[in-house]
This record gives C-alpha cells, structure tokens and sequence, in this order.
C-alpha cells in the first residue's frame, strides 16, 4: 500500500560542526521530517535556498563574521513563505524582538529548548497536512 504522506523540508544554518551533527541526528529521527542539508556559511545557506527550496530553516544568529539576521532578512523579503526557527545562543530579549520583527516565526535557546525542535517541526507538518 502505497500512502502519500508529506514530509518537511528543513535546512540547518549553523558555523558549528557540533551543532550540525547534533541536528541532523535530532531530524533523521523525526518522521517525515526531510533534513535537506546544512549551510556553515550565509553564502551556502543561499544555494541551498535557491537549489533545495527548504519549507523551515533552523538559523543561528551569530556566526563567524556574519549574522543570521542579514538571512532572516533576506528570507523575508523574498522568501515569506519559509518558516524561521532561530536557535541561538544568544536568547536576550533585544534579539528575540528583532528576530520576531524580521519574521521568525520561533526562537530557540541552544542550551535550554533544543528538545522543543521536534515538537514544532511535527507542529508544523501537521499544520501543512491539515492545509493540503
């Protein structure tokens, strides 16, 4: 029997391999939950839009010499439709209002609510079946 589930596709932009590893495993364990790659780099993360189309990206805010705003910018200027989840470690209220303002739709503490991922990844495929 052949069911026609859908899935979600998730892009990771994160300057940490341990970060990248921890993440693939977490959505390599989630059903229908579609990790699509990792981008170290703003320059990758945009090939990656462009080449993967990703429905929800996980992004950090500070990485090396570049800032996850300047994406979470960009994405909501062109790319409305792609759900932002930022995950961070830096959680101060000053960054949750702008990151909240440039359109993320979550935002994340890397040292406390890293579990929280699986939840609103499968919240928001839920979400896109009911609308299909």
């Amino acid at each position: 029997m052949n069911t026609n589930t859908a899935s979600l596709k998730v892009l990771t932009v994160d300057d940490s391999q341990i970060v990248s590893e921890n993440l693939g495993e977490m959505l390599n364990d989630i059903q229908n939950i579609n990790w699509i790659g990792h981008a170290f780099t703003l320059s990758d993360a945009y090939l990656h839009i462009i080449e993967k189309e990703p429905e929800v990206i996980i992004l950090d805010i500070q990485m090396k010499e570049e800032s996850g705003f300047e994406l979470l910018e960009f994405l909501k200027q062109k790319h409305p439709e792609i759900q932002v989840m930022m995950f961070t470690n830096l959680s101060y209220l000053p960054y949750r209002k702008k990151s909240i303002e440039l359109g993320a739709k979550y935002f994340l503490d890397k040292s406390t609510e890293f579990e929280k991922i699986p939840e609103i990844l499968t919240a928001i495929l839920n979400n896109k079946q009911n609308d299909n």
